[in-house]
């Protein structure tokens, strides 16, 4: 296996691992090592089918449920069918962390690319340990105690509108009462690495526990700018094959919706529980 790095803050590609056959412990645990060094990794062409990506995410821990909304790939109802053109624009383009309005927040997201456009369709990834590293002293303890509350956020625009036997209200009220809301600590500390990183992302975060509204808009405005840094951030042009995992604890991202009307499917598994953890938050 060779590793190397995209960029100094966030990424690294790894090569040399060949994905038509199982993938040896000692393997999978380099693998595992890696990415808790670098967050982001990135496989090149990496001919993997349906069945060994789920079995190569299963190794990394507990694989979550069919996603309640979005289709699957046939035959695999664990690795949601991400699709997108003019008849299906995407709803992920903005800076997130994904489901962090859940109890538990996933670990991990393995991605891999079936379809692409001739251009476009860029992923790009942050760093959330660099962002904290970044802060002024002083901004890093007026943070330290305070909690923010996430939810739904964006997603409210899938659940807004009216359906032939529901109104949008009466979706958002239900599915805000499935989901509900979860507070999590602004800085929080990696539970492998035990380094501090800003655990806020302006997709989900809809308010700062103690603030007026005013007072909570204003910190989430600036804590979105300064967390929106090139010198945090790696980029992804994608190639038909390509598969990328990325620690989901202390990363955004966000994926460009520049290609339309053109289409673009991905091929999503996502890792709950770290196994070497035993849980995660």
């Amino acid at each position: 296996m060779d590793i190397r790095r995209v960029t100094p803050a966030i990424g690294a590609e790894v090569r040399g691992i060949d994905f038509t056959q199982p993938i040896p412990a000692d393997l999978h645990q380099a693998i595992y090592d890696a990415l808790m060094s670098n967050l982001v990794l990135f496989f090149r062409d990496c001919t993997i089918s349906p069945e060994a990506h789920l079995n190569f995410a299963r190794d990394f821990g507990q694989i979550d449920e069919p996603h309640p909304l979005y289709p699957h790939v046939e035959g695999f109802p664990n690795i949601v069918k991400l699709e997108n053109d003019s008849g299906a624009p995407p709803d992920t383009n903005s800076w997130h962390t994904d489901l962090t309005f859940r109890q538990r927040q996933p670990f991990a997201s393995i991605l891999v690319a079936r379809q692409i456009p001739d251009c476009g369709g860029d992923t790009l990834w942050s760093s959330s340990f660099a962002a904290y590293d970044r802060l002024p002293s002083g901004m890093k303890q007026d943070l330290e105690d305070l909690v923010a509350v996430h939810d739904l956020g964006d997603f409210r625009n899938s659940f807004a509108g009216n359906t032939s036997n529901q109104s949008g209200e009466e979706r958002l009220n239900e599915t805000v009462g499935r989901f509900g809301h979860r507070l999590r600590p602004i800085v929080e500390r990696h539970p492998v690495t035990g380094q501090k990183f800003l655990n806020f992302n302006e997709a989900f975060v809809t308010h700062i526990v103690g603030l007026t509204t005013n007072e909570s808009n204003s910190l989430r405005v600036w804590l979105s700018n300064h967390m929106n840094r090139p010198e945090d951030q790696v980029r992804w042009r994608w190639s038909q094959g390509d598969m990328v995992m990325w620690d989901n604890r202390a990363t955004m991202h966000y994926a460009v919706a520049d290609y339309l009307p053109n289409y673009r499917c991905m091929n999503r598994v996502t890792v709950i529980e770290d196994r070497r953890l035993g849980s995660s938050r």
